[in-house]
């Protein structure tokens, strides 16, 4: 479900589509601002999750629909999970200055400690170099993909941004203070159509590169059901990792120790020779009803988590 529709359409009609105003420049300013992830991007393996420079060419076609994407990334490595930041301050400032009426482009400008705040970054040391990094990643990683927004269906090769203008520099010459950033059509597409969902601000909290992928997967499928499940094999292709597929497992059963994703626990399931990852709510009066009208309790039991309900 696709958020920017406001109540329920009438039968046999369209939800209207709020207007918007196009403007040259958009200054990414706005103090309050719920965080979104685009659609696309939580649902395929976009971003590395190496914490090395990552150099290597990844294809990924998902399995009955045809939709398939091509990374392709450059020397210095391709745009990370955590470079992902900025596109997700930028996107999620648009769309709250959108439904506040105010104009807005692709081509924005930040201010990189209201960025670095923001997104929950300590904005010393090195913060302001890393920032001119992230650019670099970004504009440089090349996604081909036919995945559809805004209604299309296009085999479209782009960067995650198109260019960027560093507008004030640290003294040392080597962070940014101000950026002007243009970020591609295909992802400002998705933001003008709302194709996006909420996530938690405590998503920047989280460290580790995979459980900030299993934490988008589980936001994108589980939702608001109290559990949702799938084979480990297909949950290591959908997080883009590169481990075997053992050493995956001993990452999950790391993550599933340390329970540290925002709304969700995770558990496996090892009842069946093709083992499962199991995500569940939070919420153990949901969860309860859950276990109880599907007779689930005794299957609940069995599986490994981090503590019991």
């Amino acid at each position: 479900m696709t958020e920017g529709t406001q109540g329920k359409p009438k039968r046999g009609r369209k939800a209207a589509v709020v207007p918007y105003v196009q403007a040259e420049l958009f200054e990414a300013k706005l103090v309050e601002w719920p965080v979104k992830d685009d659609l696309a991007s939580m649902e395929f393996p976009l971003f590395s999750l190496s914490t090395k420079p990552d150099t290597s060419v990844k294809e990924y076609v998902q399995p009955g629909t045809g939709k398939r994407v091509r990374i392709t990334p450059p020397v210095i490595g391709a745009a990370t999970v955590f470079d992902k930041d900025l596109l997700l301050f930028i996107g999620s400032q648009i769309i709250e200055a959108r439904k506040a009426g105010l104009p807005i482009s692709n081509v924005v400008k930040f201010e990189a400690y209201d960025f670095l705040t923001g997104t929950g970054r300590d904005p010393s040391g090195n913060a302001y170099a890393n920032i001119l990094d992230m650019l670099r990643r970004l504009k440089g990683t090349q996604i081909e993909t036919n995945i559809i927004t805004g209604g299309e269906e296009q085999t479209k090769g782009f960067g995650w941004i198109h260019d960027y203008t560093i507008t004030k520099k640290t003294t040392n010459g080597n962070g940014v203070l101000e950026c002007v950033v243009q970020i591609s059509d295909w992802m400002y597409n998705a933001m003008l159509h709302y194709e996006v969902l909420t996530i938690d601000r405590r998503y920047f909290d989280l460290r580790m590169p995979l459980e900030r992928r299993l934490y988008e997967l589980a936001r994108k499928h589980v939702g608001n059901k109290a559990i949702w499940k799938a084979d480990l094999a297909l949950m290591q292709e959908k997080c883009g990792s590169t481990q075997d597929l053992r050493h995956f497992r001993a990452e999950i059963r790391k993550i599933i120790k340390k329970d540290s994703l925002p709304d969700y626990h995770m558990a496996l399931d090892t009842s069946s020779k093709a083992h499962r990852l199991v995500f569940y709510t939070r919420h153990n009066k949901a969860l309860s009803h859950e276990l109880v009208q599907h007779d689930l309790a005794s299957w609940f039991d069995g599986l490994e988590r981090s503590k019991p309900l």
